[in-house]
């Protein structure tokens, strides 16, 4: 969210400019149809008015069903969803997990979307308050554009919002709104998590909040203005976008599309006269260096080869690795103490054939399996029939011919 540029709503009419890492508000707009003007990507952060955020807890699951259990749960609300390829007008967050159940926050787009706010430069929508830092326990209420919300986060993000008053409610609605959020909203986190209240702005009474901390039995406190998040991730977000945002932004992509291509092909009927000429004169240098290239090593590549062909011939003879006494080496270390006894050890070039008695078959049988695992036998390709036992001894033949 840091590289992008926030609009988010005014306590009165206006609109606020938070530009990309910024601390501080950099000015404000009318409405986000007059942002075009500013840097992109510009994710417009919604008032409760025009976008819900409802809490839900549904049973942990894969996201495909966690998916179909919020549309069900928004469905029997009465909320209108919408989803295209463009975007939907619904997003969920999930934010925890508690007791087998997934903590999920759903903004849905209000339905008609207002006008106003439609705008056709938006990069995405969001609710306004998911991109503050709430404080963890804390029910907020705070003004948006004439209207009080309350607000209820967890872990710091935001898990549900409402309205439920014009700006100047008396103390008795605001102690009855937050009693009535704190028994709902500790339904579904959990008894003790509203901790305190905070009051966002700067419009509420001075008094105001030792009132509703004695109302309540809760501790109070009054903070200028929520910061907006400096941690959140919005890149990886599903877009969220109004009808008729994603009809605007479609038509405008297809008309760019159409004239790139225009003077794509243009540009391409002019060049691939020159291209293809070009193409065939570097064909006809390439071939000529090549030839000469070809002449230059044609002597010194052909004494390689005769030297490379020598080299291997004597291969059997420098070959350490290969000398019969070097091999009768290799199969006597791995011999067991007692239980082997070598009769015949022969070696013919690239084959080696070997026979002995051992006290048991399966004494000889892990013996020529072992040549498979030696580093050096593992070269040769072994072969070895079934030992033959005759009293109490079994006679085994092994043959290796080199891979």
């Amino acid at each position: 969210m840091t590289a992008s540029t926030l609009l988010l709503p005014a306590p009165d009419a206006a609109w606020r400019v938070w530009r990309p890492r910024a601390s501080t508000s950099s000015g404000n707009v009318d409405s986000p149809v007059d942002a075009a003007h500013l840097a992109k990507p510009l994710v417009i952060g919604l008032p409760a008015s025009a976008c819900r955020s409802i809490g839900l807890t549904i049973p942990q699951a894969d996201p495909d069903v966690m998916e179909q259990l919020i549309v069900t749960n928004l469905e029997r609300r009465g909320l209108r969803l919408d989803s295209a390829k463009g975007g939907k007008n619904y997003r969920w967050h999930l934010l925890g997990q508690a007791a087998g159940q997934a903590i999920i926050s759903v903004d849905v787009l209000a339905d008609p979307f207002p006008e106003n706010l439609a705008a056709e430069h938006a990069g995405d929508y969001t609710a306004a308050l998911r991109l503050l830092e709430l404080p963890a326990g804390q029910l907020v209420i705070t003004e948006e554009q004439g209207n009080l919300v309350l607000a209820a986060g967890h872990q710091g993000k935001l898990f549900h919002s409402h309205i439920f008053a014009q700006s100047g409610a008396p103390d008795d609605a605001l102690a009855l709104e937050l009693t009535l959020a704190r028994l709902a909203l500790e339904a579904d986190l959990g008894a003790g998590s509203i901790t305190g209240v905070i009051l966002a702005g700067n419009s509420f009474e001075s008094r105001l909040a030792d009132r509703l901390s004695k109302a309540l039995d809760l501790p109070v406190r009054a903070v200028a203005e929520l910061s907006p998040k400096k941690d959140s991730d919005t890149k990886n977000w599903l877009k969220m976008l109004p009808a008729s945002v994603r009809e605007a932004q479609a038509a405008r992509a297809s008309r760019s599309k159409m004239l790139r291509w225009i003077l794509l092909g243009s540009g391409l009927a002019l060049s691939l006269i020159f291209l293809g000429y070009a193409y065939l004169v570097s064909q006809q240098r390439r071939v000529d260096e090549l030839e000469r290239e070809v002449e230059l090593i044609r002597e010194p590549a052909t004494a390689v080869k005769e030297t490379a062909a020598r080299w291997k011939s004597f291969a059997p003879a420098v070959d350490t690795q290969r000398y019969p006494m070097f091999l009768l080496a290799e199969i006597t270390r791995l011999m067991p103490g007692t239980g082997i006894v070598i009769r015949d050890f022969e070696f013919k070039g690239s084959s080696i054939e070997l026979r002995g008695e051992a006290r048991d078959a399966q004494i000889a049988f892990q013996f020529i399996e072992d040549f498979k695992k030696n580093k050096i036998l593992s070269r040769y390709t072994w072969t070895s029939p079934s030992p033959e036992v005759k009293g109490t001894t079994a006679t085994f033949r092994a043959q290796g011919k080199l891979q």
